[in-house]
Formats: structure tokens, C-alpha cells, sequence
């Protein structure tokens, strides 16, 4: 048993300290996401480092001591969504069918037939918008009995699993697919034009994620990206995909303070969407981030229909009246500087 709770303590603490090194490298980076799952690891090697160590061993007290404070600084990291953390998102003041939007935000999984039920779970949740990634041509035709209900379109299908379409009941302007990292990995850019006749953009966006041989540079490059038009534009804005990241990652944090954007999940809770045949394993991949304009009236993860992800529904308002910019981290310079330098690295 001495040598089981060994290994489980080594495990846990590399898992714990390779994501502090800075490096894009995907056996690095993979240790950003499973945050909860390392922490009960350290949890479970510290209740068996009491019981089946020799408590005179002075490697036990280190060892107890690295465990606990791998412990806590795993903890920090996903403390902020949590309810034990202040929100960040303003709930919505003033609630009226003009200013209230809602998004349905899916990875469909390129393999996954149910197309069935994601146009029933469409009818039913009613979304002003949807924007869905890894669709191929076989899920554009399925999707095209909603041509008629959302009326404005922007179809990017691939067979590469990094398709992706938008679709919206309220008009779009400046409608691009762009290319911005990588040849075959598209984003979306869009005006849309709200109910209130005022103008806001959606950037789509699904980046490779950190697997053996597809190290993180492009990723994180591609986040940044957007998050520097973000920053540099004085639209109101919303960031929404599957960023193939979590949100408390370096680069999440770092692309949410740069762009000065609000997180809903903060102090509320992790939604978490990916994978769902895994409970223990779950992380939230699929974001919904939105300038301060905007208030929060709801955000569901929403039942499995196929996919490896679940989707997941917000509805906000327009409320640029409303002041928010207490609850948003100011970025300092030095952000700033690593921004502009992974991004110069990256393309």
C-alpha cells in the first residue's frame, strides 16, 4: 500500500507543477485542465499519507506538507467558480423583449448523428442565436430546416471537425469566416444588429486543443487575437465557442483581463461541458464571454444529445446604461507585453 500512496503522490504533484511552467507544449498544458480531479488526488494521498506512513519518517512531513499546499493552490485556481466567490456578472436591472438576446452555444461532435434532437432541443429552448462548431456538410443539410426561423446565416462547413455555423433571427452585417492562425481552423466575425437597433459583435471561435503532437501555440495565439480586436474595438462585444481551454488557465485569464471581458461563471459555477461520458473528468471548454454591456438573466448547461459536449444556453440584455467596470480585473502592462509577445510568437 506504501508504494500505491507513493505513486499517487508523485502523480499529483507533477500534475501540479508542470502547469507552472511557462510552455505551450501540449504534455504540459493537458495538466491546465483536469484542476478538480488533481485535487482530489492530493486530497486522497494526504488521507493515506497519515495512514499508512510512519508518522516519525521526516519524509512525511515533507511529503504532507507538499501534498497540502499542492492541495490549496489547486483549490485557488478553481475557487472562482464556485459560490464561494463574489460574482462577476451584473444580473440584469431591466428586463424587456427588446433588450434581451439568448445564445445556444454547442460542439455538435462531426460523428454524432442526433440531429434530431438538437433541432428539437433548438425549438424548444427558442435561441435568438446558436452558434455551433465541428458541423460537416451532413449536419449543414440536417440544420437547414432552420432556414426559415433564422433567417441570417453564416455556414462554414468542414470535414475536418472544424466546422462551424451561426445562426441568428436578428440581422448581421460585416459577416467574415476568417482563417486567422491556422489554414484549416476558422473563426467567425460578425455585426449583429439587436432588437434595441443597437450594434454588437460575436466573434466565434474553436481552436485545436493541447493533444500528443499539437502543441498550444496556435491556440492561444488565436484567443489573444481575438482578444486584442476586442480590446482595441469600442463595440460592444461577445466571445463565445469552444476555446478547447478552461477558464482558469493563464490564457483564459489572461485573454478575460486583456480584453476586459465579464466571465458569467465566476462565483457562480464551473459549467462544466466536456466530456460527457466522463463525470470525473469534466471541464468547461465551451465560453460565453461578453463586455460589460451586457447583464445576466440566465445560463444553463443543457442536457446530452450525442455529443462528447454539452450545450449551453445564456440569455443577457442590453444594458449599456448599467455600469459594470467594478467587477472587471484592469490589465496592467506587463499583461499587456505578454499578450503582444504571443501573438508576434504565434504568427
Amino acid at each position: 500500500m506504501k508504494f500505491f500512496v507513493y505513486i499517487l503522490s508523485a502523480i499529483s504533484l507533477i500534475a501540479t507543477g508542470l502547469p507552472l511552467i511557462k510552455s505551450a507544449k501540449w504534455w504540459i498544458r493537458i495538466f491546465d485542465f483536469p484542476r478538480m480531479s488533481i485535487a482530489v488526488f492530493c486530497l486522497l494521498a494526504l488521507i493515506l499519507c497519515f495512514r499508512y506512513i510512519h508518522p516519525r519518517k521526516i519524509y512525511k512531513i515533507a511529503l504532507i506538507s507538499l501534498l497540502a499546499v499542492a492541495l490549496v493552490f489547486q483549490l485557488s485556481k478553481i475557487i472562482f467558480y464556485t459560490p464561494l466567490y463574489p460574482r462577476q456578472a451584473k444580473v440584469s436591472q431591466n428586463i424587456t423583449e427588446e433588450n434581451r438576446l439568448s445564445i445556444l452555444v454547442f460542439n455538435v461532435r462531426m460523428e454524432n448523428e442526433e440531429t434530431e434532437k438538437f433541432v428539437d432541443l433548438v425549438k424548444k429552448w427558442d435561441p435568438d442565436m446558436i452558434l455551433i462548431t465541428e458541423p460537416d456538410s451532413i449536419w449543414a443539410e440536417a440544420l437547414s430546416v432552420l432556414d426559415k426561423e433564422y433567417e441570417f446565416q453564416i455556414k462554414e462547413p468542414l470535414p475536418n471537425t472544424y466546422g462551424m455555423m451561426f445562426f441568428s433571427k436578428f440581422p448581421l452585417s460585416e459577416k467574415k469566416v476568417r482563417y486567422l492562425v491556422e489554414e484549416e481552423v476558422p473563426s467567425i466575425a460578425t455585426k449583429i444588429t439587436l432588437r434595441t437597433g443597437d450594434e454588437v459583435m460575436l466573434y466565434g471561435l474553436h481552436p485545436r486543443p493541447p493533444k500528443p503532437g499539437s502543441d498550444t501555440y496556435e491556440r492561444d495565439t488565436e484567443i489573444l487575437l481575438v482578444g486584442k480586436e476586442v480590446q482595441e474595438s469600442s463595440i460592444p462585444s461577445i466571445v463565445a465557442g469552444d476555446l478547447n481551454d478552461v477558464a482558469w488557465s493563464h490564457t483564459s485569464e489572461l485573454f478575460q483581463r486583456y480584453a476586459q471581458l465579464i466571465d458569467p461563471r465566476e462565483g457562480v459555477g464551473m459549467f462544466n461541458t466536456y466530456n460527457t461520458s466522463l463525470p470525473f473528468f469534466r471541464y468547461p471548454l465551451d465560453h460565453i464571454f461578453y463586455s460589460e454591456e451586457f447583464g445576466l438573466t440566465r445560463m444553463e448547461r443543457l442536457e446530452h444529445i450525442g455529443s462528447d459536449h454539452f450545450p449551453i444556453y445564456i440569455e443577457l440584455t442590453f444594458e449599456p446604461e448599467v455600469d459594470q467596470s467594478e467587477f472587471i480585473e484592469k490589465v496592467d502592462e506587463e499583461a499587456e507585453e505578454e499578450v503582444q509577445e504571443t501573438i508576434e510568437k504565434g504568427t
